[in-house]
């Protein structure tokens, strides 16, 4: 095998999870290597949407300057629309500090992320898929894959898997529950006549609870995507592509809307992990964080935020671990309670959310209350978009508002 490159800490998967521990480990003063399987800039299947947590990591990154400087989009309206075709707008009242978030294609976000990294200090080789980790002994791993078609052995103390929703790495150490729960495609498109102010959610009864989306990217450019449960799909029989291409033809608003639109570029799809509450997100020498962790939110599929977060709480406890210099899971076990404690809330209440909403009366008469009531349009708005958790929706007052009808 070839020479072995050794780091404090080795990152496997440079999305936002793996990229934000990184950062803040490298300014933290740590060595440490960040390896992903793609070459960047590279392209990743998402909604491309980053709400406000996420955005106060980026902030901290140092990457706001950036983001309000390439003159993305910052949606002002959120449109709700129902299974029966009712559509709710919810729309704040202007005050400083609010904001539905930006959209920033993955290709552009995750090149800028890596960049910041390896700026701050975190080496980054690319091409490098880790397929296994053998324990040396207590303060020592090898991870063991391949790059440029050739062997590849990197050896480290400590271990952060960050490797998404796939979670090849992470499946093999024994620390995946299951499969992925939720499956997105997402299309761009060319020459919308929409307002590029307006965000939109569309539950779709063929796929619900899971809904389509579309996002603006500016200049004409919208990511229209669909978001359905992996056990829906397979119990319906239903064929994603067709259901993606319904969305835009079928359905009476999305089609007003893209009537002069035209796809630019294929459709991809994505599995999104939504289990966190159920997942040891550790173990000897390994930290698990975002997507391979379970982060994206069950109701959702939002996870750009919760994964730039939990890179963050990461990045402290992989510090801590090092200056200790114990790296077992018993000593590891900090950033479980942290992990569990910042998410299993948004995870419970999104389950519990995600069913009410299975049901397609339950949808109809939501957006309908939300279509009179603009106060509990912007409650709903804040949650979907992930500016509030899910538990919110399940708070005595909008309970009753939606009991009142």
């Amino acid at each position: 095998m070839p020479a072995r490159p050794v780091a404090q800490v080795i990152v496997v998967g440079a999305g936002p999870a793996g990229v934000s521990a990184a950062f803040f480990m490298a300014r933290a003063g740590v060595d440490v290597l960040l390896v992903d399987r793609a070459t960047f800039p590279r392209d990743k299947p998402c909604g491309d949407g980053v709400t406000a947590s996420g955005l106060a990591v980026l902030e901290r990154m140092g990457l706001l300057e950036w983001i309000t400087g390439n003159d993305f989009l910052e949606p002002q309206e959120l449109l709700l629309a129902s299974p029966d075709g009712a559509v709710a707008r919810a729309r704040p009242a202007p005050r400083e500090g609010f904001s539905y978030g930006y959209v920033i294609p993955r290709l552009k976000l995750d090149a800028a992320l890596v960049e910041r990294a390896v700026t701050a200090g975190a080496r980054l080789q690319e091409g490098v898929s880790i397929k296994s980790i053998d324990y040396l002994n207590a303060h020592r791993v090898r991870l063991v894959g391949r790059a440029a078609g050739r062997p590849v052995a990197l050896e480290t103390s400590l271990v952060i898997a960050a490797d998404g929703g796939q979670s090849s790495f992470t499946r093999q150490i024994g620390l995946v529950p299951g499969p992925p729960e939720l499956v997105a495609l997402r299309g761009y498109m060319e020459n919308d006549t929409g307002d590029p102010a307006l965000l939109e959610i569309h539950w779709e009864s063929a796929i619900m609870p899971g809904y389509g989306w579309i996002f603006p990217l500016g200049e004409g450019r919208v990511n229209v995507g669909i978001g359905a449960y992996s056990a829906i799909v397979r119990r319906r029989g239903l064929n994603l592509h067709d259901q993606w291409r319904k969305f835009l033809t079928q359905n009476p608003d999305t089609r007003a809307r893209l009537r002069q639109a035209r796809q630019a570029g294929p459709v991809r799809g994505q599995p999104l992990r939504t289990d966190a509450d159920r997942v040891t997100p550790l173990a000897d020498n390994v930290l698990v964080a975002g997507e391979a962790a379970g982060l994206a939110n069950p109701l959702t599929g939002e996870g750009i935020g919760p994964s730039l977060e939990c890179g963050e709480i990461a990045a402290a406890h992989a510090c801590r671990a090092l200056e200790r210099g114990t790296f077992s899971a018993a000593a590891l076990a900090p950033y479980g309670h942290a992990f569990h404690r910042r998410f299993d809330p948004i995870h419970r209440s999104a389950r519990w959310l995600r069913w009410l909403l299975s049901y397609r009366w339950i949808a109809n008469r939501v957006v309908r209350r939300a279509r009179r009531d603009p106060d509990f349009a912007l409650r709903l708005g804040h949650i979907v978009i992930g500016i509030a958790s899910p538990a919110k929706a399940l708070a005595p007052s909008n309970v009753a508002r939606f009991l009142l009808g």
